[in-house]
């Protein structure tokens, strides 16, 4: 190398490697002050790439994390909700079961009818009130809800919850009804008492016939007093005076008087006394001096002397005063439900129903009945000779006798399947879960006489669709409805929250899953871009060794073109 002034090439390389063992402890310095061993993408270009996306990842999976973890805190809340709703759905039942029992009421089951609304109530508002963070989650707007629980884009789990208020919850119950018509074999008889009224019977009284001016007759003791000029033509005008003139003293005599073609009829339900006053009207009225008592009534004829109401099932019958017993028996005939209405030969009242209607009677005005020998009160139409039916091939039988809610306790006692109960018109009504089988019994008379010969043959059962908030507890029939229906609501709400067990066991095996995976990737990113701090303070000691003795060396360098000197000396 020659020897020159002008360029130092030692002094020049000399500082090139001052600078880089320069720049490479300004490196370790950065590395070991961050931590870092990528502090620019200098340093590794494709490791900061590699760095920065496992970072992503990382980053990401730590809000999936979160987003699981919500996921699952949002289960166990609709959980614990639907767990509420469960037991709610159960009270409801047991109000059901108690309702579809026999010794209940129509009084008893409005009571747990209340019950059960408010209970109905409850369910709706537990939907409506559940929340997440503001969010409804039970009353079907929480539905196929997606949770990012994923770093990358699409990777979701979806799930949701159905509508569980009252309205949403449904079921159904299978329903074969039979109504029948009306029960032709029963027959209800209201007797009255013997009836007695004491009755005299004048001759007939004559066209000559005159009643002389102001001439008397006594009854019970009462003085009866003509007025002679309206009966001064005789005849008619002479009977028709005699009833006019009786009948107005009949609040003191207890005496009614008729006139039939001139025939004059005195009626009591008391004794009647006849005793000649003056003018000789006894003679001119054909009647005599006598003391008449009571007999039996056996005739529709004998008049009634005070008008009177009282219903008949429910049916108001009435007449004036003066009517006989056979008006009213007519008007009794006429009463839907009754069959016949007669004095029998023992002399009492018979009001007889048909159809299975019962007797009811009730006075309107006071002692209306008694004008019959009937009183206040209701006679239950009954089964008039033995008889059977087969039910779901069960052979059930009545015996005479039976009334209507017997009949339908031997129905409900024989293990047919088929529940029995009675409509508000007295028929019969049968209900089942299944198909029901209906033929005649071994009398072969049996469906006629419960009115069921329509329904011969069998009833399928039909499968209904309802709601929770449409059931009631009303009757016996419904209950039975509700029982089935809450099943079916309940293994909804089951379902539910199935899916609910499983979607949180999704949820915490992404969790561990995520966990492992954010572990990872940090570890990996930590291997690109982590300082290795042995390697570097190693390195650093390194440069710092080589940049003194660089410098140590450059200031030698910078000495060697002075040698130049000695050769010019």
């Amino acid at each position: 190398m020659a020897l020159s002034v002008n360029t130092n090439i030692t002094s020049l390389g000399v500082q090139k490697n001052l600078n880089k063992a320069s720049d490479a402890l300004s490196t370790s310095m950065n590395r070991l002050s961050s931590g870092l061993k990528i502090n620019s993408a200098k340093d590794d270009a494709a490791g900061m790439q590699i760095a920065n996306r496992l970072g992503n990842q990382v980053k990401g999976l730590n809000v999936a994390i979160a987003n699981a973890n919500n996921g699952v805190s949002i289960a166990q809340t609709a959980e614990g909700a639907m767990q509420e709703s469960t037991n709610t759905l159960q009270r409801l039942r047991e109000l059901a079961l108690q309702a579809a029992n026999g010794d209940k009421s129509d009084a008893d089951r409005v009571s747990l009818q209340q019950e059960f609304t408010a209970k109905v109530g409850e369910l709706t508002r537990t939907a409506n009130t559940t929340t997440f963070g503001g969010r409804n989650l039970l009353d079907g707007s929480f539905n196929n809800v997606a949770f990012q629980i994923g770093a990358d884009a699409n990777q979701t789990i979806s799930f949701g919850m159905t509508d569980i208020s009252a309205t949403g919850l449904k079921g159904t119950y299978s329903e074969a009804s039979v109504n029948g018509s009306k029960m032709a074999g029963l027959t209800a008889t209201a007797t009255g008492s013997v009836l007695g009224l004491a009755t005299v019977t004048s001759t007939k009284v004559t066209d000559t016939a005159v009643l002389a001016a102001d001439s008397t007759i006594s009854i019970n003791g009462k003085e009866i007093k003509f007025d002679a000029a309206a009966a001064s033509t005789g005849g008619a005008d002479v009977a028709a005076e005699a009833m006019k003139q009786i009948n107005l003293a009949t609040a003191d005599t207890g005496v009614t008087a008729a006139v039939t073609a001139g025939v004059i009829t005195l009626t009591s339900d008391k004794a009647i006394t006849i005793a000649d006053g003056s003018g000789g009207a006894l003679g001119a009225l054909g009647l005599s001096a006598s003391t008449t008592q009571p007999t039996d009534i056996k005739d529709k004829t004998a008049v009634i002397k005070d008008a009177g109401e009282f219903t008949v099932n429910g049916t108001s019958v009435k007449w004036d005063a003066g009517k006989t017993i056979d008006d009213v028996l007519t008007s009794i005939k006429a009463v839907d439900g009754i069959g016949n209405a007669t004095i029998g030969k023992d002399g009492r009242v018979q009001v007889t129903s048909k159809d299975g209607s019962d007797v009811t009677l009730k006075n309107v005005t006071s002692g209306a009945l008694s004008n019959l020998g009937l009183s206040t009160g209701t006679t239950q139409a009954k089964l008039g000779a033995d008889t059977s039916i087969n039910l779901n091939g069960v052979e059930v039988k009545f015996k005479q006798g039976d009334t209507s809610d017997a009949i339908v306790a031997s129905i409900n006692s024989a293990s047919t399947g088929v529940t029995a109960s009675k409509n508000s018109d007295g028929t019969l009504n049968l209900f089942a879960d299944k198909d029901i089988v209906i033929s005649d019994g071994s009398a072969g008379t049996g469906l006629d006489a419960l009115g069921l010969d329509a329904a011969k043959g069998t009833k399928p059962a039909v499968t209904l669709e309802t709601t929770v908030a449409d059931l009631s507890v009303l009757t016996a029939a419904s209950a039975q409805q509700a029982i089935q229906a809450l099943d079916g609501a309940m293994q909804q709400i089951d379902s539910q929250r199935s899916q609910l067990g499983a979607v949180q066991n999704r949820f915490s095996s992404t969790v561990s899953n995520l966990q492992s995976i954010a572990q990872n990737s940090a570890a990996a990113k930590g291997r690109v871009e982590d300082a290795d701090f042995a390697a570097e303070t190693a390195e650093l000691t390194k440069q710092q060794t080589l940049q003194q003795a660089s410098t140590a060396i450059l200031s030698q360098a910078n000495q060697l073109p002075s040698s130049v000197l000695k050769l010019l000396q």
